[in-house]
């Protein structure tokens, strides 16, 4: 890794109260990065501000614009042009169409061309005719996993594959640590959780596949009737049908949703999980998985995608388009403490592989041979 101090400026408008995904990958990365001890100088540029950026200089950029495409594609490459920095990094899929200088940008997914039908068309429409363009110009294009990496050499055309580098995320090191019992039983109390529970996180959104697998919990439930359903995830878009499938469920007293929880919280959810259900139909790369692991929960998630990627092998995989396939994988490890006593190992395993400091390192080794006019991916390991 070049220690040639950069000069870097770095789009935040994820970094918002109630972050999740996308603003917790720029946080996450960001404080890292700050960790590695360069001498970088980061210039977060955002359309709102955000005082919260502790020890990051946020960048005015001119007056507040909510909209944050219009601010994008106006006043930020304004503030680009003067402010000349060595590389922008635009962490969150888009970057202005008319770029001052060389940029790298993550795509986290393809979701939005391969699921259009599970966004809002005003996303559709922005990243479905951005999104290529930006690609195709960038100077280097990040992604999650390999299998995001492929799907993006596949859709897009006119994109040098040596500029698409693929490098993983990893768990926050708070999840590795197992919360303290009296911390665990407040949670429990405040949460109102069933004393053995198979757990569903994420954002309630149609390709989180909640439906398939409230259908499936209903299955075994029957067979496991000590264990409840726990849903943790704020609302999302086109959330009706899950709504409904929730009150249609014929074991809905043995569903308990708790909405969007803060850190403490997941991290107890997490470690006191029988399951960790993820069988979502599609994700980048899936945090959910990794960070499950780290916290000591076995994995149920899908095969054959990136999630599986994440998982390295040491989850049960299974298809998630069908509901019995989900019911008999819930059905094994809740049946088998074997089974998950060496999930919960694997998974740790696993988990410890994948740290911020690498992918900090990585992006920082990303962004460096750009400015040096070297393949993206050069020394990589």
């Amino acid at each position: 890794m070049t220690t040639d101090p950069l000069r870097v400026l770095v789009d935040v408008t994820t970094w918002v109260s109630g972050r999740t995904g996308v603003g917790l990958y720029t946080e996450r990365l960001l404080r890292a990065w700050l960790d590695l001890g360069t001498r970088d100088e980061l210039l977060c540029a955002s359309n709102v501000g955000h005082s919260e950026l502790a020890g990051l200089p946020v960048i005015p950029v001119g007056p507040a614009m909510p909209l944050r495409a219009a601010w994008m594609q106006s006043a930020l490459p304004l503030q680009w042009r003067r402010l000349r920095p060595d590389v922008a990094f635009f962490p969150n899929y888009l970057a202005p169409l008319h770029a001052a200088g060389p940029y790298v940008v993550t795509v986290h997914d393809l979701a939005v061309v391969l699921h259009a039908e599970t966004f809002p068309w005003r996303k559709r429409v922005l990243q479905r005719l951005a999104l290529p363009h930006l690609c195709r110009h960038a100077a280097a294009v990040l992604t999650p996993s390999e299998s995001t990496r492929q799907d993006l050499l596949r859709l897009f055309d006119g994109i040098d594959p040596a500029r698409v580098v693929a490098i993983p995320l990893a768990p926050p090191e708070y999840l590795r640590v197992r919360p303290d019992l009296e911390r665990i039983a407040a949670i429990r109390h405040g949460l109102g959780l069933p004393a053995r529970y198979v757990l569903a996180v994420g954002t309630l959104e149609p390709r989180k596949n909640l439906p398939r697998l409230l259908a499936a919990f209903a299955q075994v439930a029957v067979g496991h009737p000590g264990v409840g359903l726990v849903v943790a995830g704020g609302k999302g878009w086109r959330d009706d049908g899950i709504g409904a499938a929730l009150a249609a469920s014929p074991v809905r007293d043995r569903i308990t949703t708790v909405g969007y929880v803060g850190p403490e919280a997941l991290r107890v959810l997490y470690a006191e999980a029988d399951v960790m259900a993820y069988p979502s139909l599609y994700e980048g790369f899936g945090l959910p998985v990794v960070e499950a692991m780290a916290a000591g929960a076995p994995v149920l998630t899908s095969r054959g995608s990136s999630l599986d990627e994440a998982a390295g092998g040491a989850a049960v995989a299974v298809d998630p388009l069908d509901v019995g396939a989900i019911a008999a994988g819930l059905d094994q490890l809740l049946g088998d403490a074997r089974l998950r006593g060496d999930l919960r190992e694997r998974g740790r395993l696993r988990a410890a592989d994948l740290t911020w400091q690498r992918t900090a390192e990585r992006t920082r080794s990303v962004v460096a041979n750009v400015r040096d006019h070297r393949a993206p991916g050069a020394g990589l390991a």
